[in-house]
């Protein structure tokens, strides 16, 4: 269970009791999870607690509809009671408090809702079914009403001349449903659940006889087994939002709970190349398609990276509703995704005050050391926050905001690194077996002694900042310098329902802060983790019932992700000795470089750079949904705008590798200074935008009684967003063509931009017209209950390339070049390859005019004119059946096809047998005037064929289960071991693979002794 304070709202102030041993809280919060911990310190406001375990509700007058009277009923005996929703509220202590609270709201909201117009959509849930007589025959033009009984929302519709009811779009909620005709007793339903995404199918209806004062009450059940729809859908309930442990909070973990649902481990995404990430950011495998293939959205607005393709941070556990993952063969409706569809809805105000508070903390000297660890866990987490939500105007407009504060210390643990011993420091490598040589005159050395002469200096300066060996052989144990995170949160949010409209706006708010651990005497200890970001999210959503078979829903969202990166070197190459011009030198960017140093066998030196971006999106949906008989229709259309301004000095200061085979030892080479590889670029610099468009109309056709079919069309054209600077490459392998654009340049080396060079398109890649993405979907009752159904579908889906793909063409002359040299003088590794210094000259926050100068030997990265965007065919048959009211169990077969775009290099050195060495690699390669070239196309298949099963309790009398286990194979095609033969690819298993996967969750709210007094009142 959660740490937290949850209490029924009381018209008097309560007293403030201050839980001192947080033990005594709840025994089983105790447990020591990653990111929910022990509180530190609980304040909790002590009222009469009250469960609602019957609700009489009823009309009180037909001119007030969302007025109802409930009566709740105490029990207070036995066992603690389970908990619902609505069972506990935080109380205030003072009624101007809800007036504070109110007025702050309003002022957050003022400058977004003044200035702009209102729009909404994926954060609702449909609700269906069919009315009819004692005989079976359909009733037609029966009135159905439905009201949130949280909110008092109400909405009505009639039925059809086939006795069929729709609720195309309704906010997700508890409802009552109530049906009346004239001649007929009334039916009233109470408990509706809706949750988000879905498509809630009632059994059918039958009125009885009688006086519409007459009433007919059943409690609603909750549908487990979807009934009419296709879609693969996990729905993960509040109280498993809030009950389970996530890893730091971090709800969007939530996915991996689902079925078919792989964790890639590549979590802790980088931010702008910059050796960074942002806690929070994910990206995952779901059923089979490759990692970037998930839309994620939060309150109906896109809450993606475009910029990796990943998810941005969610707002803490306390203050999501719901969370869902669609999975396979979701409706026209959804795209921009070849993977999965994770929707997220926040918390809304209702007519009740709702509160939480937490503090979670997780401290290693509360826990003993593990088994296999050489030390205790260093880690030090506090997180501490809290929710509140309530009427501003009962029944029409609500607020809700949250808060919550991450501080994180930690001493990375010994790092075991292999560092030159005091004799290999002054030459002597005799211990070494194996025949050392001169990496110059290629002669033996004598005794494996190199004289104090050929000693680099830049190598002996970086040796003072390199400790000796504590440990056998050249062995040394590195503690990391200690690191700081600081996270803080902020949401709010307003809902406004007046008449036939419905608005909701809201501002997320995320700061993550990273100081810059710079070390002084040990340059094995530097980190290469310092930066800041702040990250905003906003979403504005509007829903109109134009009549009751006509509905309109409106999107406004806006992503920005602002920050960057500092440097956490203590100096520079230059100031080692060597001759290379770094970013210090560079006037448009004045910061300490970066380090990096790479000495196989030995050690690595890894150390952060400067780098800045501003990167997000807008985006606008619109779409239309109309009832039309047995149809329910929906068309409409989005458009996404993407933008990414990055600053980047990603190996601007340069980087060296030594991997021994000069000399034959990587140690030996460090200490000459002759490096087998010597690679320096110009940074990673673009101002990119673009627009995503997508456009879908969707048929939902009950054909009758049992079978559904979901019918639609998606159409996403691709246009690449391009660099508005014309940062875009292109390349011409017969070397047939000259640039016009840069005459300078090598032939066949051309360039885009809004005035490209023939046969480069503007973007780099041809627009494409012909992604349709048709939907098939069938859900077929094969029990007159609905509990047992057969769900099949097919679907072409596409997702757009993210915009971080296109980040080497910056790195291509005459933007910010790349230079690779092999066997070079870390003093001066130009001058000892003949070549004069193109730098700074070389470095590229501005594009140089068509005067631009080219030096030799430039690696060249570009896009195939016709490459694509990946594109998955997807297929699936279910088998479901609901047993009792809360149990459920599915098996089926998931699988997809897809393409997905690849890199290849295509200018490798030909080998020479008893001629190839590392120092004539450029001669040998087959266009010799270029370094690497680059080429990435859609040329990568991937297969994915899945059993799945499935087994699920929704949470009821205390307990909930959610488990699963797919059985799985994942083939891709694409790679080739010949770098000559480009054509015959090879099929292998995936590397993200995993054959068998079992998941086990479960929420067991453990009963205590019945209490009384004040003790009751705190537990």
């Amino acid at each position: 269970m959660a740490n937290r304070a949850e209490v029924l709202q009381e018209p008097k102030a309560a007293p403030l009791r201050h839980i001192a041993d947080a033990n005594t809280a709840n025994a089983a919060e105790s447990k020591l999870i990653e990111g929910q911990s022990l509180p530190a310190r609980l304040y909790q406001i002590v009222a009469v607690q009250k469960t609602l375990t019957t609700v009489d509700a009823h009309r009180v007058s037909s001119e007030d509809k969302s007025q109802f009277i409930s009566r709740s009923t105490d029990r207070r005996s036995g066992l603690r009671p389970w908990q619902s929703q609505e069972a506990e509220m935080l109380s205030i202590t003072r009624c101007n408090m809800r007036s504070a609270v109110a007025v702050l709201g309003i002022l957050v909201w003022a400058g977004f809702l003044s200035s702009q117009n209102a729009w909404a959509q994926f954060t609702t849930a449909s609700l269906g079914g069919t009315v009819l007589d004692s005989s079976g025959a359909p009733i037609p033009d029966a009135l159905v009403n439905v009201l949130n009984v949280g909110t008092g929302f109400t909405q009505d519709a009639r039925t059809t001349a086939n006795g069929a009811f729709l609720f195309p779009r309704l906010p997700i909620g508890t409802y009552l449903l109530r049906i009346e005709k004239p001649g007929f007793s009334a039916y009233v339903q109470d408990q509706l659940v809706l949750n988000v995404n879905q498509s809630l199918s009632l059994p059918p209806v039958t009125l009885q006889i009688g006086q519409v004062t007459d009433e007919v009450t059943v409690t609603g059940v909750a549908e487990l087994v979807a009934t009419r729809t296709a879609t693969g859908t996990q729905l993960v309930s509040e109280q498993q939002i809030v009950e389970l442990p996530l890893q730091g909070r971090r709800p969007e973990r939530l996915m991996y709970l689902a079925a078919g649902t792989v964790d890639l481990g590549r979590n802790a995404c980088r931010i702008c190349g910059q050796g960074g990430y942002y806690p929070g950011e994910e990206t995952a495998g779901v059923n089979g398609a490759p990692q970037g293939q998930v839309n994620f959205q939060l309150d109906a607005t896109s809450h993606n990276d475009t910029y990796l393709n990943t998810s941005l941070p969610f707002p803490n556990p306390d203050a999501v509703q719901e969370f869902s993952l669609q999975s396979s063969n979701f409706t026209a409706e959804y795209g921009n995704a070849g993977g999965g569809i994770v929707n997220v809805v926040v918390k809304s105000g209702t007519n009740e005050l709702h509160g939480t508070a937490f503090h979670f903390i997780r401290d290693g000297r509360l826990n003993s050391r593990q088994f296999f660890a050489p030390t205790k866990d260093t880690l030090k987490r506090n997180q501490s926050g809290g929710s509140i939500g309530g009427p501003i105007v009962r029944g029409k407009l609500f607020y809700f905001g949250t808060y919550q504060g991450t501080r994180v210390r930690v001493q990375p643990a010994g790092l075991v690194q292999f560092v030159p011993t005091e004799a290999q420091r002054r030459g002597d490598f005799s211990s070494v077996s194996r025949q050392l040589v001169d990496p110059v005159t290629r002669q033996p050395l004598v005794n494996n002694q190199i004289p104090a002469s050929r000693i680099s200096p830049v190598a002996q300066y970086f040796l003072k900042y390199i400790p000796l060996p504590n440990g056998p052989d050249g062995r040394l144990t590195v503690t990391g310098t200690p690191l700081r995170q600081i996270d803080n949160q902020l949401m709010s949010k307003i809902d406004y329902t007046v008449g036939k409209h419905q608005f909701n706006g809201r501002y997320f708010f995320t700061d993550y802060d990273e100081p810059a651990a710079i070390p002084t005497d040990n340059l094995l200890a530097a980190s290469n983790q310092a930066k800041a970001v702040r990250i905003q999210n906003v979403s504005i959503n509007h829903t109109v019932a134009a009549s009751p078979t006509l509905l309109f829903s409106s999107t406004f969202g806006m992503n920005r992700q602002r920050g960057g990166s500092t440097s956490t070197a203590p100096f520079g190459f230059r100031e080692a000795g060597a001759n290379i011009i770094g970013p210090e030198n560079h006037p448009e960017i004045d910061s300490p470089p970066e380090l990096i140093v790479s000495v196989t066998g030995g050690f690595n030196i890894n150390t952060n750079h400067l780098g800045d971006f501003d990167r997000g999106d807008f985006t606008f949906r619109h779409v239309a949904t109309k009832i039309a008989g047995n149809h329910e229709l929906r068309f409409g259309g989005e458009a996404v705008n993407v933008r990414n301004h990055l600053i980047n000095t990603f190996q601007m200061a340069g980087r060296v590798a030594f991997n021994g085979q000069l000399s034959g030892n990587g140690m030996a080479d460090f200490m000459f200074g002759r490096t087998s590889e010597f690679r320096q670029g110009g940074g990673e610099f673009k101002d990119l935008k673009g627009t995503r468009w997508g456009f879908f109309i969707q048929d939902n056709w009950t054909a009758n009684q049992r079978l559904t079919l979901n019918l639609g069309f998606r159409w996403d054209p691709y246009l690449s967003p391009y660099d508005r600077e014309g940062r875009v490459v292109c390349f011409d392998k017969t070397l047939q063509t000259q640039s016009v654009r840069y005459p300078n340049a090598p032939p066949g080396l051309l360039y885009g931009g809004e005035n490209p060079d023939p046969g480069c398109p503007m973007a780099g890649v041809n627009p494409v017209w012909t992604n349709f993405g048709p939907r098939l979907g069938l859900a077929y009752r094969l029990t007159d209950d609905g509990r047992t159904m057969l769900r099949s579908g097919f679907g072409i889906f596409y997702t757009p390339e993210r915009t971080g793909a296109s980040n080497s063409q910056s790195n291509t002359a005459p933007f910010g070049a790349t230079f690779t040299l092999n066997d070079a003088d870390w003093s001066d590794p130009f001058a000892s390859k003949g070549l004069p210094n193109p730098f700074p000259a070389q470095f590229g926050p501005d594009v140089p005019g068509p005067e631009a100068v080219f030096a030799a030997q430039n690696n060249v990265s570009y896009w195939d004119p016709n490459r694509g965007i990946p594109q998955t065919y997807t297929y699936s048959v279910r088998l479901e059946r609901q047993f009792w009211n809360n149990w459920m169990t599915g098996l089926a077969y998931v699988g997809n096809t897809g393409s997905t775009n690849n890199g290849r290099t295509e200018n490798a050195a030909v080998y020479i047998p008893g001629a190839s060495t590392v120092g004539n690699t450029q001669q040998r390669r087959v266009y010799p005037q270029f370094g690497n070239i680059s080429r990435s196309e859609t040329s990568a298949d991937t297969r994915y064929d899945s059993l799945q099963w499935n087994l699920e309790k929704r949470f009821g009398h205390g307990f909930s289960i959610l488990t699963n286990y797919v059985w799985s194979k994942l083939l891709e095609t694409g790679w080739t071991e010949d770098p000559f033969d480009l054509v015959t690819r090879e099929t292998s298993l995936s590397g993200d693979d995993v054959t068998h996967n079992f998941k086990f969750s479960n929420v067991w709210e453990v009963p205590r002794a019945p209490l009384t007094g004040a003790a009751d009142r705190i537990l």
